[in-house]
């Protein structure tokens, strides 16, 4: 991506009323930030003002998309996408049907909050 705070992502919103997303915070950015805040990077995670920093990146994203486009809510991944967890093909490309099934209760749950 290019927004320094975001790893990777992936857009989900196949025939639901707005778009939700799913993110892998970017390991460095999140390192770093940990530091500054004096906390562990583990912990950054649960603190309301690191999903704050993430939600501000989406922000600066869907400023530049249509209002159909922008993602309303998201959720972080356990881990970054990956050959070895099967989310991503040997060429580097998303697996949708097996990251949307990992984390299907999670997707869902952002239509309902």
């Amino acid at each position: 991506t290019l927004q320094p705070e975001i790893g990777q992502a992936m857009v989900h919103g196949d025939r639901r009323p707005y778009l939700v997303g799913l993110i892998v915070p970017d390991v460095e950015w999140t390192r770093e930030w940990a530091e500054a805040q004096g906390v562990a990077p583990e912990a950054a995670a649960a603190l309301p003002a690191y999903q704050a920093a993430l939600r501000a990146a989406v922000d600066r994203v869907n400023d530049d998309l249509s209002v159909i486009e922008r993602v309303r809510r998201f959720v972080l991944a356990d881990e970054a996408f990956g050959i070895e967890n099967e989310e991503l093909t040997p060429s580097m490309k998303i697996r949708r049907h097996v990251i949307r099934k990992r984390y299907a209760d999670r997707l869902d749950a952002l239509y309902k909050a």
